[in-house]
């Protein structure tokens, strides 16, 4: 085909018109890659353009063998995607497929864009590096001689019998553009420039790529392509001016650049180019979880003309890495804010505000890459500081008393419960001291940290300080919806969760009654605006039928849930309808009704997931687990089957960060679908889905401490899935493990009905196995105690069952005994 036989295609790295060859250090280096232990692994290739990037990765994708190797991703030009154009490729890997993946990506450059992308690749559980390509091949002899003659078959003429020629910065491709010039008969020991010309002169196909890049910088057209422009001028320098002109005619074509061409843009752009594109992408958020705003905002930092600016630039530049992924260097660059403000504070000490507030960013940001020790540093420095500039000056009292609410935040994600709830309950102290003083102005604030003190009483287990706090924040909202009612969404919402707490508190009538009265206001909100508070009022429907379902299955519980998702339906929320689904499927108590509920919600969250397998597969997963569950209720075992192996296999492929995000939720969901197989006697599966629920536990417990209970309860649970598999003896070592558990927590076990339940478990099973009968029943005895003083009866009778067996099995023994002492004696 005459396009086929074009300079341009024939210099294609796509047409492969001269063959693949050497490599072989790379390839080398490609195999350990790909033979590494680590399941999922991301590797990018880079070089200068030209170097034979996609070449390599064409062979390398052609020699790939899938059953040997798992999943490969190849991404070509990943510098010129935007990080959503990867991720969108990266989370297909969360669908289907085997789970040993490698993606394998080529680019130009590294820079600020690779450890954006380096970093959040890194979320997706990768081992992530980087292999620098040569420009140029080793044998670059064989391999013009090589290329002369493929040139010389396409063009059907002889090939030349020439040494290669010296070019400076060679790269593969300007090995074979001097081949080819040599096969056309013209000089090919000259420059670049020259070389680009001559073949531009016997060129008449269209060109893409480095070629059309080299064209463009010997031609000079006088209205050249913006990208092409771009990225020619990163290798051709003389075409730098003539970017700066194009942008400085027209600043707003900046919009219009490819991901790539922008970044370089802003990279190699003058001091102007520079400004005028600052103005264009700082405003338009479509840029702001891209590097490009970070790149432009590290040239501005060196213009900054004192002290003052430079460390507020550090603080832009700080924040804008943080949002493209830019972790590391947002942490280096609110360090350096830190040290420019420490130097403001050493001129002045009326600057220790503003050191106060550069070090409560810079332990978020040290939060973001698990520096630890070092959050705790800085965020204890900033308490300290706001408490001098406090005892200097009363008036700042409100600034301390919010970084100490910081600080509580930053300790509860560090897994430190206790210093969390002393830097909360110093902080409410404050705002309360405050609110009496200045109720306009400080008694949101009580409210709200009240509702957050109830929240850590409740996840300690201490319900009756949990309810005081709550109601202590209600009152306090009902004052200010009371005088204000622009705070009314406030009390409504601070209504929905007290109700919620309550229902966990095991006091349904309390939450029917406070959740009605949120949705009574949301009812009134929604009338007068239904697009902000229709999806609300929705929401407080679902906690109400939750809290019906627990007064004796109250009938009015069906037909809340149902309303919510009427509400949801028309919201168009299809996240929300998803949930409100399968809340019937938990109130409903009709079982045609919770079964086409439930079929739904998969559907919903199918969908759902086929848009964001990050966000939404989880979810799915849920759904999945309720659908089983109610197929084994209707004994449909074929779909309850299906739906169960689909289950597993989207719980194993999801990254830790999943896991840490959605992993506690979708553990209590598995719960029951794994119960159900159990007392459906497929054991297998059961213990398969408990297997699977305890290594999410485990996981969150090595990072979040208060997730330790959920845990052991886990680990009991397995007992008894074990117990249900007729594996007694396992069952016994594995509740043993549990109470075992429960010791190594440092609590009061006197007061723990989780210990409990683990002691009247484990007794049961002893009983069952006739193991240690005299310290089972010890154990027993001790929880028989501790459920009084609960005042569980439900748990209060099981234990007392335990004792009835442990008794029984010890008359089982003794009659054993006796049986074998006959024997015996006959």
């Amino acid at each position: 085909m005459d396009r086929a036989l074009s300079v341009a295609a024939l210099l294609d790295p796509t047409h492969q018109v001269v063959p693949f060859h050497g490599r072989e250090s790379e390839l080398h280096a490609l195999t350990l890659w790909r033979d590494s232990p680590a399941p999922q692994a991301s590797l990018l290739l880079h070089a200068p353009a030209g170097a034979g990037k996609t070449r390599l990765l064409q062979h390398f994708g052609e020699q790939w063998d899938e059953q040997a190797g798992g999943r490969l991703l190849l991404i070509d030009d990943a510098d010129r995607l935007t990080w959503n154009d990867i991720f969108l490729q990266l989370q297909e890997t969360l669908r289907h497929g085997p789970a040993r993946t490698r993606v394998l990506l080529a680019s130009r450059t590294t820079g600020w864009w690779w450890s954006s992308t380096r970093q959040r690749i890194a979320d997706f559980d990768h081992e992530v590096g980087d292999l620098a390509l040569a420009p140029t091949v080793e044998d670059r002899a064989e391999s013009f001689r090589l290329a002369c003659r493929h040139f010389a078959q396409q063009l059907n003429v002889t090939a030349p019998d020439e040494p290669p020629p010296n070019i400076a910065r060679e790269t593969v491709l300007d090995l074979h553009m001097a081949a080819l010039t040599a096969v056309h008969g013209d000089p090919c020991d000259v420059n670049r420039t020259q070389l680009v010309r001559q073949l531009l002169k016997r060129d008449d196909g269209p060109a893409q790529g480095r070629i059309a890049e080299d064209y463009l910088a010997v031609a000079s057209p006088d209205t050249p392509d913006p990208d092409l422009l771009a990225r020619a001028a990163q290798r051709w320098p003389h075409l730098h001016a003539k970017l700066d002109e194009l942008v400085d005619a027209d600043p707003a074509i900046a919009l219009g650049l490819a991901q790539d061409s922008l970044r370089i843009a802003a990279e190699i752009g003058s001091p102007r180019t520079v400004d005028h594109l600052a103005r264009q992408v700082f405003r338009d958020e479509r840029f702001a979880t891209e590097p490009v705003p970070a790149t432009l905002t590290k040239r501005l930092v060196s213009r900054a003309h004192d002290t003052l600016e430079r460390a507020e630039m550090y603080g832009m530049l700080s924040a804008r890495s943080a949002l493209c992924g830019l972790r590391e260097e947002a942490v280096d660059a609110s360090q350096q804010e830190v040290e420019y403000y420490r130097e403001l504070v050493r001129q002045d000490g009326e600057n220790r505000p503003l050191l106060a507030d550069a070090l409560e960013d810079l332990g978020l940001r040290l939060l973001a890459v698990h520096r630890t020790a070092e959050v705790l540093e800085v965020s204890e420095e900033a308490i300290r500081l706001w408490h001098e500039i406090a005892l200097d000056d009363p008036e700042t009292t409100p600034h301390l008393a919010a970084a100490l609410e910081q600080v509580s935040y930053r300790y509860q994600a560090l897994g430190m419960p206790q210093e969390s709830m002393d830097a909360i309950s110093r902080a409410t102290l404050m705002y309360q001291e405050l609110a009496k003083m200045h109720p306009a102005l400080f008694r949101v604030d009580f409210a709200r940290v009240a509702a957050t003190v109830a929240r850590r009483f409740h996840a300690q287990g201490e319900n009756s300080q949990a309810a005081d706090s709550m109601q202590l924040s209600i009152a306090n909202w009902r004052v200010l919806a009371k005088e204000d009612p622009r705070y009314e969404p406030e009390l409504a919402r601070n209504l929905a969760e007290a109700g919620t707490m309550l229902v966990e508190l095991r006091r349904a009538e309390a939450a029917s009654e406070t959740l009605k009265e949120s949705v009574d206001v949301f009812r009134r909100l929604a009338v007068v605006n239904p697009q902000t508070f229709r999806a609300e009022l929705a929401d407080a429907l679902m906690r109400h039928s939750q809290a019906l379902r627990e007064l004796a299955a109250d009938p009015d519980a069906k037909l809340t849930a149902q309303e919510a998702v009427m509400l949801w339906r028309e919201t168009g929320d299809q996240k929300g309808l998803g949930t409100a689904l399968l809340n019937v499927v938990r109130v409903a108590f009709d079982f045609d009704a919770e079964l086409v509920a439930a079929r739904e919600a998969v559907e919903v969250y199918r969908e759902l997931a086929a848009e964001n397998a990050v966000w939404h597969q989880v979810d799915l997963a849920i759904a999945l687990a309720t659908l089983t569950e109610q197929h084994l209720i209707q004994d449909q075992i074929d779909e309850a089957l299906k739906t169960t192996d689909e289950v597993f296999g989207i719980v194993r492929r999801l990254t830790s960060q999943l896991v840490d995000f959605f992993g506690a939720k979708l553990a209590v969901a598995l719960q029951p679908m794994a119960t159900a197989l159990s007392e459906m006697e497929y054991h297998d599966l059961a213990l398969e889905a408990s297997e699977l629920m305890l290594d999410i536990w485990r996981a969150l417990k090595d990072k979040t401490p208060s997730a330790t209970g959920a845990y052991i309860g886990a680990v009991q649970q397995h007992a008894c899935k074990l117990r249900g598999a007729q594996r007694h003896e396992e069952a016994r070592d594995v509740a043993h493990t549990a109470v075992v558990l429960w010791h190594m927590t440092g609590k009061d076990l006197e007061r723990e009905r989780g210990y409990a339940d683990s002691l009247t478990v484990y007794g049961r099973l002893c009983a069952e196995t006739k193991h240690e009968l005299d310290r089972a029943l010890q154990l027993t005895h001790q929880a028989v105690r501790i459920m009084r003083e609960s005042g569980d009866a439900v748990k209060l009778e099981f234990a007392l069952e335990t004792v009835e067996a442990i008794i029984d099995a010890f008359d089982d023994r003794l009659e054993a005994e006796k049986a074998e002492k006959a024997l015996s004696w006959s």
